[in-house]
């Protein structure tokens, strides 16, 4: 019989005690790992290492793996290395069926300035059905300092459903116009609204309604919904996020509760789920309002370490 995997007997990290060709020989081989998180923390590791030998692997990962946290990381290190010969691959790999992914696939083509990506990522920031998506397109378009991306950028600020995507969309457009020297934003911004029709205006609600049982009913029914949807969105992607995380780092709830748009106590519920599961490995700190992230074997050196923290902060993933 097979000997069984658990947190006692999975292989620890040792990337950079290793010599480079050894963390690539190791990193390459755990690619093929069973195990969801040893494939998890190799790709990542991979982009850490520098070498270009390793495009082929990851982009095999990138394409072919079951798990979205480990395609995310494949297309992390990617953006990282900075291989040219890869952008059509990462352009090819915005239909993945998660959205995580495709975020990740997204700022992996800012880092590498992708100009020949400025038709499909707007595309994205117009069609994408998820807002995180659509916010890393337009956080990428800025960085392509282009001046086709201006008009597309103020059509996502005046129109998208989303307050999120357009304040990140009008954030891009500011530092666009100061990059390009574009004196008169606010009046191509003015010309632009005169041609789009407004978004339809929030219903106040009346007094009548407010006092109203079968009113109160359905909004209460619609708020249980909405938090429902939430708690899923939650469990879903904070252990890709997580996958970021360092051994023993303290994660406040307030940035998480601001990407996910809920509450604390929403936020943690979802967190206590997730450990109880044993999605992630935790520990809360009801008190403080923050959490413990545990990975005993994948002890990275105080420079990978800065590195990560540096990588996650290019690819959106602060707290």
């Amino acid at each position: 019989m097979s000997k069984k995997l658990s947190l006692t007997n999975l292989p620890r990290w040792n990337f950079f005690k290793l010599n480079p060709s050894e963390e690539i020989t190791e990193a390459l081989q755990q690619l093929n790992s069973p195990n969801e998180r040893i494939r998890s923390q190799a790709a990542l590791s991979l982009g850490w290492i520098g070498d270009s030998s390793v495009v082929a692997a990851l982009i095999h990962v990138l394409k072919n793996d079951p798990s979205a946290k480990v395609r995310a990381n494949a297309a992390m290190s990617l953006g990282q290395l900075g291989d040219e010969k890869v952008v059509d691959t990462l352009i090819g790999c915005l239909d993945d069926k998660d959205a995580f992914v495709r975020g990740i696939v997204i700022y992996s083509l800012g880092l590498m300035k992708a100009q020949q990506a400025i038709p499909v990522l707007l595309h994205v920031l117009a069609n994408d059905p998820d807002k995180e998506t659509r916010m890393a397109a337009a956080d990428t378009l800025a960085q392509l300092d282009s001046p086709e991306v201006i008009k597309p950028l103020i059509v996502a600020y005046l129109s998208d459903p989303e307050k999120d995507v357009r304040d990140e969309a009008l954030d891009s457009l500011q530092r666009l116009a100061k990059i390009l020297n574009i004196p008169n934003l606010e009046a191509l911004i003015e010309e632009e609204k005169q041609k789009i029709a407004p978004l339809p205006p929030k219903l106040e609600e009346t007094a009548a309604q407010r006092s109203d049982p079968l009113t109160v009913d359905i909004s209460q029914k619609d708020l249980e919904r909405r938090r429902k949807d939430i708690i899923e969105t939650i469990e879903e992607e904070l252990p890709k996020l997580i996958e970021y995380a360092i051994h023993n780092e303290v994660i406040p709830f307030a940035k998480l509760c601001e990407r996910f748009g809920c509450d604390e106590f929403t936020f943690e519920f979802a967190l206590t789920k997730l450990i109880e599961s044993k999605k992630i490995n935790a520990k809360i700190n009801p008190q403080e309002k923050s959490f413990v992230i545990l990975k005993p074997y994948a002890e990275l050196s105080e420079e990978a370490q800065l590195k990560l923290k540096l990588i996650r902060k290019k690819f959106g993933i602060e707290w």
